[in-house]
């Protein structure tokens, strides 16, 4: 299990604001308890950088209690077993030689060979993670039995010797199975030891060896469930004073004075306006300078202290004291600062830190707090954003299926060149719709319209995208009993624009001329040397022979939902073919007439202006 200074360096992590999704990842990717716990909550492979997009990304509305639940899932309960430090870090020390063994072997991502290894190493599988599961199922392999087995696989014999072989084994093996020499080894070794080292350094784990974590866990807490008391206080100041003298008396016996921070007069003036106003600026002040530099800081009652800093003792009745500044991570600013009596025959300093954190986190929200439609607004918002991002995610995993079966099919009929070019047809669309899959998590913030950097201006050739939207669609005709037919220019039709955009433009109108033309016909084309209002371009024509559209659907063209269909169709297609055209600097016309069809015109500018 995961030893204690694991536990609370995470949570402290996790309690940073902003959050640093990174830096949690890095502190996750040394223990296999925490980091099994959220790569199944999140159902993510053991990929880093894809974990660490999903941690950012994720609602912070429920983050904090979600990263509590995991670490209190991993704490000791009675009578449990727990690995001591140094046999956690013998186990992370073996995987940082796999991650270096993984770079010298040129393997790509070494870090997600670490993270893997290390899961594996403890036992921990992820049924969403298919190299995991395989593992796992072959551990514990002869070695003999492993020439021919992937790299990962012969990287996990070589861990998993680290703990049974002496030195000289592990050489030898490391020397069958990768084709390491004893010499570079030892050095690929050492260098492992000195990056698991400033591993631990840079996560702050390697020191404090005689700290009572266990004291510190239960510390923290108990700050957990205070800061849902201050989430649930009033947002006066009034509310808010009764609180914290309520808490304070709880955790410290007495109350230390909270002085916040007025931004139009700048200065610290105690929140129940008792005792001095201090200049933030002020250059006699050890509270103001503690506040300025946002760093601890005791207090003397003395002559030569600052007038000011002594009426607060005075206040608090007592000669000594210490000032912990309360940030706004977010916005790297200061709330305000805490000043505590010290009481030389009790340490409190690890609660006083603590409950200085909670109390600034608390004003940072309450300095933030929003009219209630706004912050309902806010809610709605991420609520989407998660449910998208989800849809996203999901997404992706039948397209690249798909692909993979693609490239497989492309392999077997590499003798037919029709059947390879339309599978590499296939294969674009499904490109393209993930590119359009992608698009869906783009939201952008509520007061933003709809940008056009988005648009990708380059070279477009109109002959060769309508000759593959009419092969794209032939099946589909057929299915409709509608005959689909190119009608393009002599030689390359070239114009700036956005071949993604102008793609999903003509599959949407090309689909509905088949729908309306069953048992009729569909013609696609394109023809340049088109002026209009004094620009240069070229048109693409989508004609069909079908019925025609009534008039009721003509004056509402562009509008969403507005549709003859039935079933599923959304009516949307060509509200999105009238934004598409319009992002792409162009104009669409219509023209149609019962009995004797549609044609839809799309003028497309030689250059965007």
């Amino acid at each position: 299990m995961t030893p204690e200074a694991v536990v609370y360096r995470y949570l402290e992590v996790a309690a940073q604001q902003p959050r640093d999704a990174a830096r949690l990842a890095m502190l996750l990717g040394t223990d296999a308890d925490l980091l099994g716990r959220w790569l199944t909550l999140l159902r993510c492979p053991a990929d880093p950088e894809n974990f660490v997009a999903l941690m950012a990304a994720h609602d912070d509305q429920h983050f904090q209690d979600l990263a509590a639940a995991q670490a209190w899932a991993v704490l000791a309960v009675s009578g449990s077993a727990r690995l001591a430090f140094d046999q956690w870090q013998a186990v992370l020390n073996a995987v940082m030689v796999a991650e270096v063994l993984a770079e010298e072997l040129k393997m790509p991502d070494p870090i997600a060979v670490r993270w893997r290894l290390l899961l594996a190493s403890s036992g921990v599988n992820l049924p969403h993670d298919p190299l995991m599961v395989e593992l796992l199922a072959f551990r514990g392999s002869r070695p003999e039995l492993l020439e021919d087995a992937s790299l990962i696989h012969r990287l996990f014999a070589v861990v998993e010797a680290l703990d049974v072989l002496d030195a000289a084994g592990v050489q030898e093996l490391v020397s069958s199975l990768l084709g390491i020499e004893p010499g570079r080894f030892q050095t690929l070794h050492a260098l492992a030891d000195q990056r698991g080292s400033q591993l631990l350094s840079d996560l702050g784990l390697d020191s404090d060896a005689d700290t009572d974590w266990a004291d510190r866990l239960w510390l923290r807490l108990q700050m957990g469930i205070l800061a849902h008391l201050f989430d649930g206080a009033e947002r006066t100041d009034e509310g808010l004073s009764q609180l914290h003298h309520m808490l304070s008396r709880s955790l410290f016996g007495d109350v230390p004075l909270l002085m916040r921070f007025d931004e139009q007069t700048q200065a610290l003036c105690s929140l129940d306006q008792e005792g001095p106003r201090i200049a933030v600026d002020s250059s006699s002040s050890t509270i103001a300078r503690s506040v300025r530099l946002g760093e601890r800081s005791e207090i003397i009652d003395r002559s030569d202290q600052a007038v000011a800093d002594r009426q607060v003792m005075r206040l608090l009745g007592t000669d000594d004291a210490v000032c912990y500044p309360l940030p706004d991570g977010a916005k790297n600013k200061m709330l305000g600062v805490l000043v505590f009596a010290l009481d030389e025959d009790v340490d409190q300093e690890a609660a006083m830190s603590l409950y200085a954190e909670e109390l600034g986190r608390h004003l940072a929200r309450k300095a933030d707090a929003v009219e209630p439609e706004q912050e309902l607004l806010r809610r709605y918002r991420g609520r989407e954003e998660k449910r998208l991002r989800e849809i996203v995610h999901e997404a992706n995993n039948p397209l690249a299926i798909v692909n993979n079966y693609l490239h497989i099919l492309r392999i077997k009929f590499e003798q037919d060149p029709e059947a390879v070019e339309q599978l590499r047809l296939i294969g674009n669309e499904l490109d393209r719709a993930g590119e359009i899959v992608q698009r869906v998590r783009e939201l952008s913030d509520v007061d933003d319209a709809a940008t056009e950097a988005a648009v990708l201006f380059a070279d477009v050739n109109l002959d060769e995208l309508v000759a593959t939207v009419v092969e794209l669609h032939r099946g589909y005709a057929a299915d409709h009993d509608a005959a689909i037919s190119a009608n393009q220019t002599v030689g390359h039709l070239i114009v700036s624009s956005d071949s993604q955009r102008l793609a999903q433009i003509l599959n949407n109108l090309v689909r509905n001329a088949i729908e309306a033309a069953a048992g009729r016909s569909v013609m696609v084309g394109c023809a340049g040397g088109v002026f209009r209002e004094g620009r240069e371009g070229a048109v693409v024509t989508v004609t069909d022979t079908g019925p025609g559209l009534p008039r009721e659907v003509l004056e509402r063209l562009s509008e969403p939902k507005q549709t003859t269909k039935s079933g599923d169709h959304a009516g949307l297609g060509l509200h999105i073919v009238h934004r598409l055209v319009a992002e792409l600097k162009g104009n669409i016309d219509v023209q149609t007439a019962p009995d004797r069809g549609t044609t839809f015109t799309i003028f497309l500018p030689l250059a965007p202006l």
